[in-house]
């Protein structure tokens, strides 16, 4: 009953019929039944960003939003509503199989804590993973929201 307080039931909530209506837009935004969400706390490349690796450029956004497809596959997805940000997208914590899917993402290395809004809730799960050379920490690349600043 929680969830369906916090947004729309029939939108977010998890459902069979609503998987095939969830399109992964990047690393860290999704559509799911016609409505934008973007994952609360976190930051990933945008789909267009490249990082380097061994010299050559890599598709990391890309890679990014292969990533959450891959979670979110077939995956009993729930979501709650933490705010709207301003471009009207429902900023939430979404869970899949009851495990964050923003800590999923962060652990391993394709997103970043977002300190300005998150104030450190994933920075374990980014520790970690530079440490392990995990994603796009084996390689060279901007931060999402600096790479967003120049654009």
């Amino acid at each position: 009953m929680k969830l369906c307080l916090l947004i729309t039931c029939a939108v977010l909530s998890a459902s069979p019929a609503l998987a095939s209506d969830l399109f992964i837009r990047d690393g860290d935004s999704f559509a799911i039944g016609g409505q934008e969400v973007r994952l609360w706390g976190i930051d990933a490349p945008e789909y267009h960003q490249t990082c380097f690796k061994d010299g050559s450029s890599v598709p990391c956004g890309k890679y990014a939003r292969q990533r959450l497809e891959n979670l979110t596959k077939n995956a009993d997805l729930q979501c709650e509503r933490v705010n709207i940000d301003r471009y009207k997208r429902i900023v939430a914590r979404c869970y899949v199989q009851g495990e964050d899917l923003a800590a999923l993402m962060v652990r391993a290395g394709f997103a970043f804590d977002y300190p300005r809004y998150s104030k450190g809730a994933y920075s374990n799960q980014q520790k970690a993973a530079k440490n392990e050379l995990r994603g796009l920490w084996s390689m060279n690349f901007e931060m999402p929201w600096i790479w967003k600043r120049k654009k």
